[in-house]
């Protein structure tokens, strides 16, 4: 499905907020809200909780709150970020825009008390994730395979692990989809993945690193993807340096009813895998989304809510991140219609009841210790 509809939804949102810090970066920060993860009320919970900075509108007000909301009910926060490519490409300088957005987002990250997954996302959602996304007009076209792109690649990787510090970071957002449409890619970009991996530990020792898998692609359930066959096999050649196993989990996609999500559905991921497990992103619509795609309600909604907070303690994941707070007011009436009701919060801003059962998970006291 991400290679359809779906590649076109969650990823592109995600390069649209990527342009907002971009635009609002001086106004990140800020003292936020009453923080409500620090009532500490009910049973301890052993994972931490967190939401990502995309914005319910595009404005700099709106990506500010993000960082504010994520603040207030949980301990970690996701950016997502394509590759500026130009900008790290052998003898390029980063640009002054650059280096204010992570001047900006570091302010926001300390004055909320976060702790940051940091996930770079090098390929294109707009096309189905076949592709590289955002190279400049001389390296169009290029692959995982160019020089200059691995350089770029690793570049940036640098740059994040040495500015951001991030206690989590992704070297790739749901890698399998790229993988489905270049089979012939996968040595190139898990030499590349390693190659990364060591910079980035020579930089920042304690950030635990990983690659993010699209869990429903995985289990071959997308229901607008042409396959028959699972992709477990595909974890292979990145176990040796996963410090996590992370993926990205919309089960709406496949069942209308959280009630029809498998027992097992997360639980068997243990079979492929001896490394911890941890939500990178994850959703479920509280509406019909667009084109009869993404079904669901908001008592399901809440139901996948209790779901996944379950999983979490059972499976002694991490972390797990819902990944928009707000339904995106600019989903709308376009080709990201099927996300626009993935929110725990209406766009005007209202609480969905799936919102109430976040809150009340965030206010139970934090115990774990796995967090870098």
């Amino acid at each position: 499905m991400r290679g359809g509809i779906v590649g076109r939804g969650a990823r592109a949102v995600v390069v649209v907020a990527a342009i907002v810090a971009a635009i609002g970066a001086a106004s990140c920060g800020g003292d936020g809200a009453k923080r409500t993860r620090d009532a500490g009320e009910g049973d301890a919970r052993s994972f931490m909780m967190g939401i990502s900075t995309l914005p319910r509108e595009l404005n700099a007000k709106s990506y500010d709150e993000a960082f504010k909301l994520a603040g207030d009910t949980g301990e970690m926060v996701l950016i997502q970020r394509t590759v500026p490519w130009a900008e790290f490409m052998p003898g390029a300088d980063v640009n002054q825009a650059t280096a204010d957005t992570t001047a900006a987002e570091k302010q926001a990250i300390e004055a909320g008390k976060l702790k940051l997954f940091f996930a770079i996302d090098p390929t294109d959602s707009s096309t189905g994730r076949d592709r590289l996304a955002g190279l400049p007009p001389e390296s169009a076209g290029k692959t995982f395979a160019d020089a200059d792109i691995r350089a770029a690649f690793v570049s940036y990787a640098k740059y994040v692990a040495l500015n951001y510090k991030p206690a989590y970071m992704a070297l790739g957002v749901e890698i399998n989809l790229y993988l489905d449409k270049n089979p012939d890619a996968v040595g190139d970009f898990a030499s590349l993945y390693n190659e990364a991996y060591d910079r980035v530990k020579e930089i920042s020792p304690d950030t635990q690193v990983t690659v993010t898998f699209q869990y429903e692609d995985l289990q071959a359930l997308l229901p607008t993807e042409d396959k028959h066959q699972t992709e477990w096999p595909l974890i292979k050649p990145f176990a040796p340096k996963l410090d996590v196993m992370a993926i990205s989990t919309y089960p709406s996609f496949v069942y209308s009813s959280a009630a029809d999500i498998p027992a097992n559905y997360y639980s068997q991921l243990t079979a492929f895998t001896d490394r911890p497990i941890v939500i990178a992103e994850m959703g479920y619509s509280s509406a019909a989304g667009a084109q009869g795609i993404n079904d669901g309600s908001e008592p399901e909604q809440d139901a996948f809510v209790r779901r996944a907070l379950v999983e979490a303690q059972t499976l002694h994941m991490p972390f797990i991140i819902w990944f928009a707070g707000w339904d995106p007011a600019f989903a709308r009436n376009t080709s990201l219609g099927v996300f626009q009701h993935i929110g725990l919060r209406r766009t005007d801003d209202t609480e969905k009841p799936a919102w109430q059962t976040w809150v009340e998970a965030a206010r139970r006291p934090y115990v774990g210790g796995s967090e870098k």
